[in-house]
């Protein structure tokens, strides 16, 4: 007796309600014998861990799949009492033909050595051919085309070796990546194939990294279990960079507390606003942007579906870690002993509530070094961090908000050494920049970091602040 698996295929599609007839973009996943969709691509391919996310079901038994046409949607498909839309008609075909398979075509069962052949090509054709490390426009055989699903739910066809960057949050800290080779080959007579890699937010650290590939349809523990796809990152930045998802009750006691500030010029109302301020600070969401570009799919090492951290690595040598830095640690504000930061917010256009409780709140940083990278965290209203590569290289991010400020800015470090460490941030066009440098003293307890506000007309701002170390 043998089992045969029915094309499993996924993505993005819209769904028309039974009951208010609206129009709704879903996940769809393709099953054996019925499809699931999901309001946002899942987090997690397991099937397993799929359940609880399911947000409903089409059984596939004696349905027949019928091209449909639909106001404004042209490449519809009836499912029984339910409608799908597609993007275009070549997506359309897709899933009218694998939905058709899996309910109605009879399972055949394949040779151990027509097995063995079929995975082999299928790692193939999402390559392209067997030839690796070269550009995807210059092999004979046609490249699997790239889709990216965005945490939000939209999807995107990327380019190979092309850079990418995403948006990713705490609620949704994963992207997926979908792999799809649809049109029928000489080199692939075995159908469609699609694959699945899915792309962590604790992982996205810069570097190469071979992420796993889960592959779509038959033998789907076969050729592609040993399969990664090779990714490298270019950047990743992390800080909480989304405000007021209720942007109109957040902002109204926001501007209420401003309007009391400038009319009364009193400073209990300042004090006053000040939580207001604070509560809405509390419900930034942390949003990490990463820069990506796919490489190619490679042959996985066996018995590790991890995706290392070259913070954590150990090495490779086995040798003894080299030993961290002196400013390496945990370290708060004193301010008995430091200068106020507020003038430097202010020359950067920071609103007044904003600098003054920001100013007002005791600063922790947080500082760690691997062999690559520094990460340098900063809480104080909100947590922003920083991952640095020790060569110098520019690290680019979203300029925070509450300001003036626009756009994007960059950030590198200067130096790194045992007992110094500074870091430059350019600024938007006209906006200067900041030279940051932290020293740390001869007991090694506490550092003092100068901040330098360089202005675009050339004159600058200082100010010295005092750490003490907390571990």
């Amino acid at each position: 007796m043998c089992e045969t698996r029915r094309q499993r295929i996924a993505g993005m599609l819209e769904k028309q309600s039974r009951w208010r007839k609206e129009w709704c973009e879903r996940f769809f996943v393709l099953e054996e014998d019925f499809i699931n969709y999901f309001v946002s691509p899942p987090a997690i391919l397991s099937d397993d861990s799929l359940r609880d996310e399911i947000r409903g079901r089409i059984p596939l038994a004696g349905v027949m799949a019928e091209p449909l046409q639909e106001p404004g949607r042209p490449y519809c498909i009836r499912l029984g009492r339910d409608i799908v839309s597609c993007k275009t008609e070549p997506e359309q075909q897709k899933w009218l033909q694998a939905i058709r398979a899996a309910a109605h075509v009879e399972a055949t069962c394949r040779t151990g050595s027509f097995a063995s052949t079929a995975d082999h090509e299928v790692a193939r054709s999402l390559n392209g051919n067997a030839h690796q490390g070269r550009d995807p426009r210059e092999r004979s055989g046609q490249q699997a085309e790239l889709i990216l699903l965005n945490p939000e739910g939209t999807q995107k066809v990327l380019q190979w070796r092309e850079p990418a960057t995403v948006q990713l949050s705490s609620s949704r800290p994963a992207m997926l990546l979908v792999l799809d080779q649809s049109a029928p080959s000489k080199d692939r007579p075995f159908g469609p194939t699609q694959a699945l890699c899915r792309l962590a937010a604790d992982r996205c650290v810069p570097g190469c990294h071979n992420f796993p590939v889960e592959r779509l349809g038959r033998s789907a523990s076969g050729a592609l279990e040993c399969q990664a796809l090779r990714v490298e990152i270019l950047s990743s930045s992390i800080l909480h960079a989304e405000m007021w998802r209720s942007s109109a009750s957040s902002f109204g006691a926001v501007g209420a507390a401003c309007l009391l500030i400038w009319w009364y010029s009193a400073f209990v109302y300042a004090v006053a606003g000040l939580p207001l301020i604070l509560y809405s600070l509390q419900s930034l969401q942390r949003a990490q942007h990463v820069t990506f570009k796919a490489e190619q799919l490679v042959r996985a090492e066996r018995g590790s579906r991890e995706v290392p951290s070259p913070a954590r690595s150990p090495s490779n040598n086995g040798a003894v870690r080299e030993a961290a830095p002196r400013w390496s640690g945990t370290w708060i504000l004193d301010k008995s002993c430091s200068e106020k930061y507020e003038p430097i917010l202010k020359d950067m256009g920071v609103n007044y509530l904003i600098r003054k409780a920001a100013d007002a709140k005791t600063s922790v940083l947080v500082i760690s070094k691997s062999a690559t990278h520094v990460n340098f965290v900063v809480k104080n209203l909100v947590t922003v961090e920083d991952l640095l590569p020790v060569d110098g290289a520019w690290v680019p991010k979203p300029v925070p908000p509450a300001g003036r400020m626009r756009g994007e800015m960059r950030l590198r470090l200067t130096k790194s050494t045992e007992n110094e460490l500074e870091m430059v941030t350019e600024f938007p066009p006209g906006e200067g920049g900041l030279c940051d440098t932290l020293v740390v003293d001869d007991d090694g307890n506490s550092f003092s970091r100068r901040v330098v506000r360089k202005r675009s007309d050339g004159t600058q701002l200082e100010c010295t602040r005092v750490f003490r170390r907390m571990s």
